[in-house]
């Protein structure tokens, strides 16, 4: 029977491995490296994750470029089994209805897996990538991130979540985050002033806590927000989007801890989800993560987190991360009015390091820039990975409004509800 079994599993790998791809091939291929089969860079004064011949090779060889500590697979990975069928749906998207093909060949998708379940219903890559391939996140860490501050409230590590960063990172007392509580930072509501934008060629907050983290351009740790000083709005009032936050959040979670977050992650989240595969966490001079971004990890071990999400934070009948911490992560209701959907942004709400569709039905992802997408909708078990390699990192309107067209479409089809409020 268990050699039977083994034989319909390998079938099924294959067929996922046969499903065709679109007609047209990707966007942008020749630009993105094709004819150099899609190198990545070497780290050198010049070295840009904006770099559009490199950049296929270089977010998928971040571990190759950086520092990078392992965070470990689990011994006996959650099984993915793929469906007989790959899934087929039309969205609307100005004035005509679009296939899934039709996105592939729109926008730069590197990768697009579609969950149902335990069940893999799309699945599909894209220059010159495979389901063996390890994805950056950027910003999609911060989620992950936010669920480990959970998991260290769970076992008493954290006391509670009102106390100020400094108590568990000293380093943070004199900057503005030192007093903030971990709640507002989980919120991105410390109130301190900070910009995200990111641009290419420019100066930027974001482009210099990158340097003096990830690149290792500086001593890393809390010495990056050093200069973090002053305020736009008090704690707790307004939402801004910082990946400064998230750096401070991780630093005080690291010192509740006692260890780096890889290795509590490894052993609190990414073992007991069921990875299949290693995954790696970027680190700076210090040995301190680069906590608000920089996981690099395979598309199906991005689904299985989204399963995990998707279960309200359970698989095989134990709880991960608390179910009560995670409704207050992730359900609208829950989030005070400034952090609301269509209050936050004029479209997402956010809550502890999650983004919140405006949906009745309780939907959220994690996001990252140049497109990067985990979204999960716990009623339906439905969960949507994609991989980008946009031209620019922060997603363009008009793809924002066609990829939420698709979302709704995908949960729709495989009986979720994409049932927007007013």
């Amino acid at each position: 029977m268990a050699r039977h079994s083994k034989l319909i599993d390998a079938a099924a790998a294959a067929l996922v491995l046969t499903w065709p791809g679109p007609a047209n091939g990707a966007p942008d291929e020749d630009a993105l490296g094709k004819a150099q089969g899609y190198p990545f860079a070497r780290l050198t004064n010049g070295f840009t994750l904006f770099d559009e011949g490199h950049k296929v090779g270089n977010f998928t060889n971040m571990e190759a470029i950086f520092w990078p500590r392992e965070i470990a697979a689990a011994p006996a990975p959650r099984a993915l089994t793929p469906a007989r069928e790959e899934l087929r749906i039309t969205y609307p998207y100005a004035g005509r209805d679009y296939t899934i093909d039709d996105l592939l060949a729109r926008q730069r998708i590197a990768g697009l897996l579609i969950l149902k379940g335990d069940t893999i219903v799309f699945e599909r890559y894209q220059y010159g990538r495979t389901r063996r391939d390890k994805f950056a996140s950027f910003s999609m860490a911060k989620t992950v991130t936010g669920l480990l501050v959970g998991i260290a409230l769970r076992d008493g590590l954290i006391a509670s979540l009102d106390e100020p960063a400094r108590r568990h990172a000293p380093g943070l007392k004199g900057t503005i985050y030192g007093e903030v509580s971990l709640r507002n930072l989980l919120r991105m509501s410390s109130g301190a002033q900070w910009s995200d934008r990111a641009a290419a060629g420019q100066p930027t907050q974001i482009g210099n806590l990158s340097a003096d983290t990830f690149f290792r351009r500086g001593a890393g740790g809390a010495t990056a927000l050093r200069e973090v000083r002053e305020a736009a709005a008090p704690p707790g009032a307004k939402f801004n989007y910082s990946s400064a936050e998230t750096f401070a959040l991780a630093l005080a979670l690291r010192g509740a801890i006692g260890t780096d977050l890889a290795t509590f992650a490894s052993e609190r989240l990414w073992k007991p989800l069921g990875a299949e595969t290693a995954a790696s966490w970027l680190t700076d001079s210090s040995g301190m993560e680069s906590a608000f971004c920089c996981i690099n990890a395979t598309l199906r071990d991005y689904g299985r987190l989204g399963l995990l999400l998707a279960g309200d934070g359970a698989y095989a009948g134990k709880a991960i991360v608390p179910r009560e911490y995670l409704l207050d992560a992730t359900d609208a209701s829950r989030q005070p009015e400034h952090l609301k959907p269509r209050r936050a942004t004029p479209f997402f709400g956010y809550g502890y390091q999650t983004w919140i569709y405006p949906f009745t039905t309780r939907t959220f992802q994690a996001r990252g820039l140049f497109g990067q997408e985990l979204i999960a909708q716990p009623e339906s078990g439905v969960v949507i990975v994609i991989a980008s390699v946009l031209e620019t990192p922060n997603i363009p309107a008009e793809t924002l409004v066609e990829r939420n067209w698709f979302v709704g479409a995908v949960l729709k089809a495989l009986g979720g509800k994409a049932d927007v409020y007013r």
